[in-house]
């Protein structure tokens, strides 16, 4: 008796193992043995498919995410737009060889031609892809008023789940909550009387100062108050808010920072998108001479959007803007190094932080 309970125990222990090594296998191939959902962006319940090994991806912000989990062979195509330099090294320098489906995902014949097992999409294009194309579609974007860690989390979870990625996944989210947290225990008890009122000039779409949003977490995360973000009724621009300099004179910002764009392979040429509004500009503005930010000459560039967040150089802004707001809390802070090790960690490529911020000219606090 006691030996046929020790043969059961072990046919038991060997079918278990073998079990065991099919799933990891199963994993690793982007196979699942059972059916696997999720809710999506839009609360929908989705169901992944059993076997995911072709990937479209028709906002680069959703690339940016699946690069950084180390999946870039499940990408069977990518929208160009919006692919930064420092992206172009993602998938050793391969990212920008895959199809290029439009801004947007606006070729929705060639995805539907690449034959996706998943599109990740925006809330307002499930369902085109969902017509066109036999592939599973999962929103992924949000609501802009959702605090950007969050949102950076939560699509983070969704691609990594999706992709059967998990164990990736919660690693880049540790990685991101250990740089936060080079900031953020300091700045958030920063009460309010001691926080640098700023004012975010979002140039590139306006060609003046005149363009911001209400909403910016960097400068929030890094101790500062977006003088923009109690702002109501005003109109729409191309992206968030266009205010007045009446509007910049009363809020006073003791600080503007000046968005700037480098050159990418996706602009056209006859378009000039880098420098519309320079620091000059600002400080020789005659309607502007009472503010604070230009007597006190606390005019900056920064880093701007581009497809939305870019994950790599919103993680970092929010390291740069600490650093400028409150430099007696920072003196420690490397930013340039911890730059470069944040744009390495979700690209590969040594030193990009370094090319980017001497080619945006960004205010350097060792100077």
């Amino acid at each position: 008796m006691k030996y046929k309970q020790l043969h059961l125990l072990f046919i038991t222990a060997f079918l278990a193992l073998i079990v065991c090594n099919r799933s990891d296998e199963q994993i690793r191939k982007g196979v699942s043995s059972d059916t696997d959902t999720l809710i999506d962006a839009a609360g929908r319940t989705v169901t992944i498919p059993k076997k995911v090994v072709r990937v479209i991806s028709p906002f680069t912000m959703y690339t940016r995410l699946i690069v950084a989990l180390g999946c870039c062979d499940k990408l069977a195509g990518i929208s160009h737009s919006c692919v930064l330099p420092e992206e172009e090294y993602g998938c050793n320098h391969t990212l920008l060889d895959l199809p290029d489906v439009g801004p947007f995902g606006a070729n929705i014949e060639l995805i539907a031609s690449l034959k996706p097992d998943i599109i990740f999409a925006s809330q307002t294009d499930v369902a085109i892809f969902k017509e066109k194309t036999d592939a599973t579609v999962i929103a992924v974007s949000f609501p802009s008023d959702v605090p950007m860690v969050d949102m950076f989390y939560q699509q983070i979870d969704m691609i990594g789940k999706a992709l059967r990625c998990q164990p990736q996944a919660d690693s880049l989210k540790q990685f991101i909550r250990q740089k936060l947290e080079l900031v953020t225990p300091k700045t958030a008890p920063i009460p309010e009387d001691k926080r640098p009122r700023v004012y975010f000039a979002w140039t590139t779409w306006t060609g003046d100062i005149l363009n911001t949003v209400s909403e910016f977490d960097p400068i929030e995360l890094a101790g500062g108050i977006n003088v923009a973000r109690e702002a109501k009724n005003f109109a729409k621009g191309e992206r968030g808010i266009l205010v007045s300099r009446e509007h910049i004179i009363k809020w006073n910002p003791d600080i503007i920072l000046v968005s700037r764009y480098q050159s990418q392979k996706w602009m056209h040429p006859e378009r000039d998108m880098t420098v519309p509004v320079t620091i000059k500009d600002i400080l020789t503005d005659p309607l502007l001479q009472s503010v604070n930010a230009v007597k006190q000459k606390r005019i900056h560039y920064t880093t701007a959007f581009c497809n939305w967040w870019p994950h790599q150089r919103a993680l970092v802004q929010v390291l740069y803007m600490a650093k400028l707001f409150h430099p007696e809390l920072f003196t420690a802070l490397n930013v340039e190094r911890e730059g470069n090790e944040i744009f390495q960690r979700f690209y590969g490529g040594d030193s990009l932080y370094t090319t980017m911020a001497a080619e945006l000219e960004l205010y350097r606090c060792d100077q």
